[in-house]
């Protein structure tokens, strides 16, 4: 029952029901929901224990992100935001416990992974308007975490390698053409969504993968055959953006040239204040009042976020913040070049299907880190629930390798997909 809970937890929390029919938002699903299922979750008869979920290394990093965040709301100006803050962070802190705790077997976790990836694709197909091909930016239907195109393009790129470990894992051609079908939908969403950091951060996945694979030259058929198709699919404005990637000084296109002043803003409010920052949820405020532009007058400029979840965890949280953000990517990203170099005797069925995962698990953290540098991100569920099912696949991994004593296998078993290098 909980882990059916876990999924309707995903369906409610991107899809955002509430956005299509108002009238559900009275019924607060989102919350009673998540809570009614992490209460479900503390009595479980799990094979996970609710301490061995409290002293993961993930654990203890978002713990220090709330001790943080409540440290800020202490001393900062607005206790209001803060408190905002904090409620959305410890709502997604309850999904990484739940998700932890319940997420212990490959059939639970292909479960979680096949709904992120159904309920990205509803999401795009619930905006029509975005695939229409009309060279417009549309905002996304479902609102939420998802409202802006960027947010989607990075929440679609963070899924992608879920798509494709589902498709490489599939049984049965249907099932292949099925989740075939569903990445190259993923693809064209990112694509339609005309974000170019959603498209840098669908390079890095690309790359990533490249250089995992052991047939090189087929990996570059697959890259052709996706940029061919990308070009089928990409609105001209897309490249026009595209272009601006290059530009500086006075040929910056303006969002470009927002970005570099909100992240300078950022730098300056932990450089005037580094242990604490400008106080969590504060960066639109402070900088349009405090930290903006020489030459603008107070109205003169809109107050917005950071759009770089790197500059706005550093301009709220100062110093102590950005090590958050960098030390759990980092620490995840070395625990996985870790786990990839573990191998038993011999590579079972079950412990290729879980290398497969953690390598899925690594590209979508991959997509997070180079996507999230350009979009204020922080906050939003992606990094703690990344943190979860990277600790529940590089459990599935070590517990499906077959022990160094035993009998060898090798010739009984399957060639991975992907060699034995490192991460």
């Amino acid at each position: 029952m909980v882990y059916w809970g876990i999924l309707l937890f995903f369906a409610l929390e991107y899809i955002r029901p509430g956005s299509y029919v108002p009238a559900l938002n009275a019924l607060h699903l989102n919350s009673i929901v998540p809570l009614s299922v992490f209460l479900g979750s503390l009595v479980s008869r799990s094979r996970v224990k609710i301490s061995e979920v409290l002293s993961s290394p993930n654990a203890k990093w978002i713990a220090y992100l709330l001790f943080l965040i409540v440290i800020s709301g202490l001393t900062c100006d607005v206790k209001q935001y803060a408190l905002n803050v904090f409620e959305m962070v410890l709502g997604y802190c309850l999904a990484y416990f739940f998700l932890r705790k319940e997420i212990y077997t490959v059939n639970r976790m292909s479960g979680v992974l096949a709904t992120l990836v159904l309920v990205h694709v509803a999401v795009g197909l619930l905006t029509p308007e975005l695939f229409s091909g009309d060279g417009e930016r549309h905002y996304i239907a479902s609102g939420g975490f998802l409202g802006d195109g960027n947010d989607f393009a990075l929440s679609v790129n963070i899924t992608i390698p879920f798509c494709l470990f589902l498709m490489l894992n599939a049984q049965g051609k249907i099932k292949k053409l099925f989740f075939t079908g569903l990445l190259f939908l993923l693809i064209f969403a990112v694509v339609a969504t005309q974000s170019r950091g959603g498209i840098l951060a669908l390079s890095s996945i690309g790359f990533y993968y490249w250089i995992k694979s052991e047939r090189k030259i087929l990996g570059v058929i697959g890259i052709g055959i996706v940029i061919l198709f990308v070009l089928a699919v990409a609105p001209g404005q897309l490249f026009d953006r595209l272009a601006t990637l290059t530009k500086t000084g006075e040929e910056m296109e303006g969002s470009a040239q927002g970005r570099i002043l909100a992240w300078t803003a950022a730098v300056k409010m932990a450089a005037d204040n580094p242990l604490l920052g400008g106080g969590v949820g504060h960066f639109p405020v402070k900088y349009g009042a405090e930290y903006r532009p020489a030459g603008y007058g107070l109205n003169e400029i809109p107050w917005q976020t950071a759009h770089s979840s790197y500059f706005l965890i550093l301009g709220e949280l100062g110093l102590p913040g950005i090590v958050f953000l960098v030390g759990i990517i980092v620490s995840n990203l070395m625990a996985n070049k870790r786990m990839l170099r573990e191998s038993g005797q011999g590579m079972t069925g079950q412990a290729i299907t879980c290398r497969n995962l953690v390598i899925a698990l690594n590209a979508s953290l991959i997509g997070f880190a180079v996507g999230g540098a350009f979009l204020s991100a922080a906050y939003s569920p992606h990094i703690y629930i990344l943190a979860a099912l990277l600790e529940c696949g590089r459990d599935l991994y070590k517990k499906s390798l077959v022990p160094k004593s035993a009998a060898d296998l090798s010739d009984l078993t399957p060639q991975p997909i992907y060699r034995q290098v490192p991460a």
